[in-house]
């Protein structure tokens, strides 16, 4: 279990260094918890928020389809969503900066 966490840390943290318009990531269960963040306490409001999001799309696709990425932008932020059986990744993107990937 250790070994997984560090791997999941190490992910994470790879996503934030090798991207420049990477404000933070974050990993949810499904009930938006947040299990793992790079971002402080009031950041990760956003996960339960986009958790609501992920469960309406779900609900929207129903059997038809299976939800397996799902892009939000705002003026200020853009988030990636990859929803999976037990966890959502989030990676909150500055959409004004340049990516270098």
């Amino acid at each position: 279990r250790m070994m997984v966490q560090s791997e999941v840390e190490d992910a994470m943290r790879r996503i934030q260094e090798t991207h420049k318009s990477v404000i933070g990531v974050i990993v949810t269960n499904n009930d938006g918890i947040t299990l793992r963040s790079t971002l402080n306490e009031t950041s990760t409001n956003y996960a339960s928020i986009v958790t609501q999001i992920v469960e309406k799309a779900r609900m929207a696709l129903k059997d038809n389809d299976e939800l397996t990425f799902l892009k939000i932008r705002t003026k200020k932020t853009e988030f990636i969503v990859v929803p999976d059986k037990d966890y959502i990744l989030i990676t909150l993107l500055n959409p004004s900066i340049e990516s270098n990937a």
